[in-house]
């Protein structure tokens, strides 16, 4: 759960009726609701990251709520590695790999 509240908070650290909405969600979830539905409806980076989150870790059949989630990757290299090895999934955004081999 802290996972999604940091997301959330991320996304709405510039949005402070959003942030206020977030705050006070104990005492009514509407502003929330509305708040969320407006930052999904104006970002579709952050409603993937939530229908993400929403797979992985929601209630209902099939969800996986309750157990406990492990990523289990399995990767060969095959031949002769002259350097490294890089794995990703899910990259947004910019990103160098400037300096892994001393370049600048």
């Amino acid at each position: 759960m802290e996972g999604l509240l940091g997301m959330i908070r991320h996304r709405f650290r510039r949005d402070g009726a959003a942030m206020g909405a977030l705050d006070s969600a104990g005492s009514g979830t509407g502003p929330l609701v509305e708040a969320l539905s407006r930052h999904i409806e104006n970002d579709p980076d952050f409603a993937e990251d939530l229908r993400d989150w929403i797979k992985e870790y929601g209630s209902g059949p099939g969800s996986g709520a309750g157990q406990s989630t492990q990523l289990r990757h399995s990767n060969q290299v095959i031949g002769t590695v002259h350097g490294s090895v890089i794995q990703g999934q899910n990259v947004r955004g910019r990103f160098s790999l400037r300096g892994l081999r001393g370049d600048r």
